[in-house]
């Protein structure tokens, strides 16, 4: 479970990120209900950061339950902004992958981590 949705929060977030100040201002700006006092590109990128971070973090299991707060924050943003909007099924989606993040973060990396097999050798 862990590996699906990190793979799938990095393939939809790592070419935002890598895409420069462009795409973080567009993400930045999808996202107007923060009304931050700072540019919408380094809102973006923070966000975007969040998420490639908090989805390494889960495909490898290294710092796995604060790659888990962050990604439950990602889907937190995203679900206030979802609802915000006025979509109908969108924020359910994004809250039920913020729940599921929390849960992960409840249950811990399990013995598939990467850090687990290396202290095993």
């Amino acid at each position: 479970m862990r590996l699906g949705i990190a793979v799938t929060s990095l393939v939809l977030a790592l070419p935002k990120l890598m895409g420069g100040a462009r795409q973080w201002a567009q993400v930045g700006r999808d996202l107007r209900f923060l009304q931050a006092d700072f540019p919408f590109q380094i809102a973006g990128a923070i966000l975007l950061l969040f998420q490639v971070l908090g989805s390494l973090g889960m495909i490898t299991g290294g710092l796995f339950r604060i790659s888990a707060v962050l990604l439950t924050t990602v889907y937190t943003l995203y679900f206030i902004n979802f609802f915000t909007i006025g979509y109908k099924t969108l924020p359910l989606y994004a809250a039920a992958l913020a729940f599921v993040c929390i849960g992960l973060m409840i249950t811990g990396p399990g013995r598939f981590a990467v850090a687990v097999k290396i202290e095993k050798k």
